[in-house]
């Protein structure tokens, strides 16, 4: 198990430093539904597309003591628990994904003076013991894709791969059932899950397993953006019911999430057990890990609203006679009546920007392209760009708007060679904000036809 350990941190190193950027970073959690790691936030498998994973996962816990039983010397028993496992998700509808996983888990203890229940079995000393997991099947509603507050609900039943006449099984061989919720806020999550667990029995003993209540909350944070995000979890376990009960726990959970080329997305944490780490030190080991690689395909990115050009520059306008001298009779000059200005017609276009953010996206200079076309084709046009901000977004609104302007101003200058005493830049800010967040983020630019 440790060389599989190594090999595997080895294999996610290599992977790591062979990342380039990736329009989202939407994965899989170590139970298939997308999320973190073991949290479910409120996104999906793009509809009608499958996402796969490849998962190690390695968790320390503590046994419950065994009823009736006398106090050994290095009670309570401590284990651990690896899982290496897969899982594959589909995307039935935009707001609706199912899920399966599977794996073999394997149960780890030196041999101490200890005792303890694992799965409803008696475990004494020493434990090295290693089965196939239980199948799960799970899906996930999302409720309301628009509003802030995103909320999902969860449900999954876990089918036996053990029989009953296995006495060396750690999992029982009734399916176990789990439901929950989740709510997602930008970049925090917060999720209850609850799971419902059978009873174990076997010719020697019988046991009323513990359900499990959980309360978590998550952080996914964007390092570096499409590239890299930080991912904080915290569980806190809680169990009820049951024949004998193992301590309640908090587990902390501190990792990552990187980006592998255009589909693939790797991810690597590490897990402590914090009450057992608290309550009975460093020996045996209270920290795990988890280490994944996914193939997940990223949703697509809504295009932004922009007007397209006519092909054809407007006719110019039929230019208005001068009316006809008139003769005064007092020896006056004749004078002639100036030509009617020609009407003038323009153009305007809209580009959006990420929030507090002055980069061009590729939308955007698909954008200025056209207008650049529009600026070669008639030398005597001239431009304007007027930069506008979000109210919600940070720091100084004047500079953030002048710098959207003169973005998109030295894309025109420098990418198309237009020449810069034709373009006018202006700044409002929130001035004008109206109630969509998304399209105040934005750059006005007019092309005017003389």
């Amino acid at each position: 198990m440790r060389r599989m350990r190594t090999g595997l941190l080895l294999a996610l190193a290599v992977a790591l430093l062979a990342a380039s950027p990736l329009s989202a970073q939407v994965a899989p959690s170590l139970t298939g539904e997308t999320g973190l790691f073991e949290i479910y936030d409120a996104q999906t498998v793009p509809q009608g597309r499958f996402a796969f994973s490849l998962f190690y996962s390695m968790y320390d816990r503590t046994a419950a003591p065994v009823p009736y039983a006398g106090t050994l010397a290095d009670d309570p028993l401590r284990y651990s628990s690896d899982k290496l496992g897969l899982t594959l998700a589909f995307g039935l509808l935009p707001n609706w994904e199912a899920s399966f996983s599977a794996g073999q888990r394997a149960y780890d203890a030196d041999g101490r003076a200890w005792a303890g229940v694992i799965g409803g079995r008696n475990q004494y000393g020493a434990v090295n013991h290693d089965e196939s997991d239980k199948l799960r099947i799970g899906t996930k509603v999302i409720l309301n894709q628009k509003d802030p507050l995103k909320v999902a609900l969860f449900g999954a039943v876990y089918i036996p791969t053990q029989s009953r006449n296995d006495e060396y099984a750690l999992s029982t061989w009734r399916t176990d059932w789990e439901w929950g919720f989740s709510g997602t806020y930008g970049i925090f999550t917060g999720q209850f899950a609850y799971l419902w667990t059978a009873d174990a029995t076997t010719d020697y003993d019988s046991y009323d397993v513990s359900n499990e209540m959980r309360w978590s909350a998550g952080l996914g944070l964007p390092l570096i953006p499409d590239r890299l995000k930080g991912i904080v979890e915290v569980h806190r376990t809680m169990y009820d019911g049951g024949t004998t009960q193992p301590p309640d726990f908090t587990d902390a959970v501190l990792g990552a999430r990187l980006a592998l080329g255009d589909y693939f997305v790797a991810s690597a944490g590490v897990r402590a057990n914090v009450d057992r780490w608290v309550k009975y030190g460093s020996s045996p080991s209270n920290i795990g890990g988890i280490l994944q690689v996914s193939f997940a395909p990223q949703p697509k990115q809504a295009e932004a609203p922009r007007v397209v050009p006519s092909p054809h520059e407007p006719p110019p306008a039929e230019p208005v006679p001068a009316p006809a001298p008139v003769v005064q009779p007092a020896p006056a000059p004749i004078v002639e009546a100036p030509p009617a200005p020609k009407p003038e017609t323009s153009t305007t276009d809209e580009i959006l920007f990420d929030a507090a953010k002055s980069r061009l996206t590729n939308i955007a200079k698909a954008i200025l392209d056209g207008v650049a076309l529009r600026l070669k084709n008639n030398l005597s046009a001239t431009c304007t760009i007027v930069g506008f901000t979000d109210p919600k977004e940070k720091g100084d609104h004047a500079a953030l708007g002048k710098a959207r302007a003169d973005a998109a101003k030295d894309y025109l200058v420098k990418r198309h060679g237009i020449d810069a005493s034709r373009i006018q830049v202006d700044a409002r800010g929130d001035a004008e904000a109206g109630d969509d967040a998304t399209r105040n983020r934005r750059a006005v630019v007019t092309v005017t036809f003389p």
